[in-house]
């Protein structure tokens, strides 16, 4: 069984990561940086930046170390009761020999369990999260989605969020009612515009029939390929072999794959 963390509180200070990529401290994100402070103010939270989180692309690319110090600091913080990470990118699986070999870090994990949400290049700490026992949600990141540039974050974004403040079972959102184009301008003249939204058709079954239950293991799929392959970092399928982060054939029994 997964440590389940506990639920968020209005009020609560979550953390944000830069994990992979430092795109959040760049002077062009400064106007998206604060429409994210301000999104999730309204939604109750307290934004703390940690130490390196603001630092820029090159610095953030050049420092797993630090990157790692960061998520470690966040979890021994007894006042941070959840951890966003800032966005995705490419390398967030340099900052696993950092933790993964850290005793003290893998204690607290499981100790004082906390939310943690992030997607696409996150998948590599998602997948750290799990070897540890610990229950994370492939969800919202702060660049992404708090900083969303409409005066609103995306309704159904907004309803992942609120489910971070219940403490539920873990359960599929009905479809999102709507669906948005993507940005092509993320400029300060974007602030305030809503992006062109479409209506949903609801989920689509591409095959198969009945019910099946298991439990959810995977990611973005492009982090899970860079996982098995030299095709981008030559060293990314050891550094993972290393941690046994990806299922074993008999692990994988009775589990529900998602991508």
């Amino acid at each position: 069984m997964l440590i389940k963390p506990k639920q968020l509180h209005v009020g609560d200070k979550v953390a944000i990561v830069s994990l992979s990529a430092g795109t959040l401290g760049e002077s062009f994100a400064s106007h998206e940086l604060k429409q994210g402070i301000k999104h999730m103010k309204q939604l109750g939270l307290n934004p703390v930046f940690m130490p390196h989180a603001l630092s820029g692309s090159t610095y953030v690319k050049s420092h797993p170390a630090e990157r790692a110090a960061d998520l470690k600091a966040a979890f021994l913080d007894p006042k941070i009761k959840g951890i966003f990470a800032a966005i995705g990118g490419d390398d967030t699986y340099r900052t696993l020999p950092y933790l993964m070999a850290d005793q003290e870090f893998k204690k607290t994990v499981c100790d004082y369990p906390k939310l943690f949400s992030g997607f696409s290049d996150t998948t590599n700490n998602h997948l750290m999260f799990y070897k540890m026992g610990l229950q994370t949600f492939y969800g919202p990141s702060f660049l992404t989605d708090f900083a969303e540039l409409a005066n609103e974050l995306l309704p159904y974004t907004k309803k992942t969020l609120i489910h971070y403040f219940e403490n539920l079972p873990v359960t599929l959102i009905p479809a999102s009612e709507n669906w948005y184009e993507e940005r092509t301008d993320f400029s300060i003249k974007q602030v305030g515009k809503e992006r062109i939204s479409h209506k949903d058709t609801g989920y689509e079954v591409l095959g198969g029939h009945g019910k099946v239950q298991g439990r959810l293991w995977g990611g973005c799929i492009d982090s899970l390929y860079d996982d098995l392959t030299t095709n981008r970092y030559p060293d990314e399928p050891s550094v993972i072999n290393q941690y046994q982060l990806i299922l074993t054939p008999e692990e994988a029994k009775d589990k529900i794959l998602f991508i």
